[in-house]
C-alpha cells in the first residue's frame, strides 16, 4: 500500500475522511469479502445511521459492527486518525506518545493508549510468525552497568536474542526479557528451551544453535545494540512492565522492514481483538458512580 508514498501530509490527505478509512478497513478485515461470524454468509444489509456502518446479513440478521473484535473497538478516537498513527509506527524512526500527541491532535493519554494498542497487534504478528532455517540464539544485557559487579543492577535487563539466517545481519529476530529473579547474576547462561518452543517453526528446532557468552556471534551483539539505541533514543529508555511490548515492536519493525508495513499492520489490526488501558495498566475498571436522588424523588419513584 502507498505505492512509494512516504509523506506524512500526503498519507494525511489520502485518508482525509472517515469514508475512506471505512473503505480501506473493511477490506482489511474482509479480504474476500463479508462473512457473518454467525452464519457464514456472505451477504449483508448495511446500516449506515451510526457513525461506522453496521452490517445485518442476509441470512440470519446478526448485526456486526466494522470494529467489533479489532483493535478499534469502542474507541471514540476517529478512524483516520487511527491510520495516520499506524503510519507513523511503521516509519524507521520511530514515534513516542508525546510524539504522536502532537503529530495527530490528540491528548497524551489517548496517543499513549493509542500506541500500546498497535503494539498489541504488533505482538500477535509477532506470536503466530515463527523463525525459520538456521536459527542462532545468544542472550544479552541492555543497559549494561559497568562496574565489575557481578549481580544485577536495577536498569539492567538481559534479554535472549534469537535470528535467522546464517551470516550478515539477520533477516528476521525474536528478543524475549529474561526473568532476572530466576538468573543469580549476570554470568548466569541462559535457559531457551521454552523460549525456542514459543518462537521456533517445529521444523527449524533441530537447526537452532545456542551460543556460549564468549562465542555470542557479533550480528546478534549488534542487534542488541540497536535495540538498546532505539529505546534511548526515542523513549528514553522503557521500565520492566512494558518493556516486551516494545521488544515486540521492534521485532515487528525489523522482520517486516522490506515489505508493505503499513498495510501489513493495519491487516492485524483489523484481526486483533482490543485491549483496554485497565488491562494495559493492571489497574481495575471504574465502578460506575451511584446515581444520586433526592428524598422527594425517592418517596415518588415508590409511589
Amino acid at each position: 500500500m502507498f505505492g512509494g508514498l512516504i509523506d506524512f501530509e500526503q498519507v494525511r490527505a489520502l485518508f482525509r475522511d472517515e469514508q475512506a478509512c471505512i473503505r480501506v478497513l473493511y477490506e482489511a478485515r474482509w479480504p474476500d469479502g463479508f462473512r457473518c461470524p454467525r452464519c457464514a454468509c456472505p451477504h449483508a444489509y448495511t446500516i449506515s445511521t451510526r457513525r461506522l456502518p453496521l452490517f445485518e446479513c442476509a441470512h440470519c440478521q446478526k448485526q456486526t459492527s466494522l470494529t467489533v473484535g479489532t483493535i478499534f473497538e469502542r474507541t471514540r478516537t476517529p478512524l483516520h486518525l487511527w491510520f495516520q498513527a499506524i503510519y507513523l509506527h511503521c516509519r524507521p524512526e520511530g514515534i513516542n506518545a508525546r510524539q504522536l500527541s502532537e503529530a495527530i491532535g490528540v491528548t497524551y493519554k489517548t496517543a499513549w493508549l493509542m500506541a500500546h494498542k498497535l503494539r498489541h497487534a504488533m505482538s500477535r504478528a509477532e506470536a503466530e510468525r515463527l523463525l525459520e532455517g538456521i536459527v542462532r540464539v545468544a542472550n544479552t544485557t541492555i543497559y549494561y552497568h559497568l562496574d565489575g559487579i557481578s549481580n544485577w543492577q536495577p536498569q539492567e535487563q538481559p534479554v535472549l536474542i534469537a535470528a535467522a539466517g546464517e551470516v550478515g545481519e539477520p533477516e528476521r529476530i525474536k528478543i524475549e526479557k529474561q526473568d532476572k529473579s530466576v538468573l543469580p547474576n549476570r554470568k548466569a547462561p541462559p535457559a531457551p528451551e521454552s523460549f525456542i518452543l514459543r518462537h521456533v517453526a517445529p521444523e527449524a528446532r533441530g537447526d537452532v544453535v545456542v551460543t556460549r557468552r564468549k562465542d555470542r556471534p557479533r550480528e546478534l551483539l549488534d542487534v542488541g545494540v540497536k535495540l538498546e539505541q532505539w529505546l534511548a533514543w526515542i523513549f528514553r529508555g522503557i521500565g520492566p512492565k512494558h518493556l516486551q511490548r516494545y521488544l515486540n515492536h521492534f521485532c515487528y519493525w525489523w522482520n517486516e522492514r522490506n515489505g508493505s508495513m503499513f498495510a501489513d499492520l493495519l491487516q492485524w489490526c483489523a484481526a486483533t481483538p482490543t485491549i483496554t488501558y485497565p488491562a494495559l495498566t493492571g489497574r481495575a475498571p471504574r465502578a460506575s458512580r451511584p446515581v444520586r436522588t433526592t428524598e422527594r424523588a425517592a418517596r415518588a419513584a415508590a409511589g
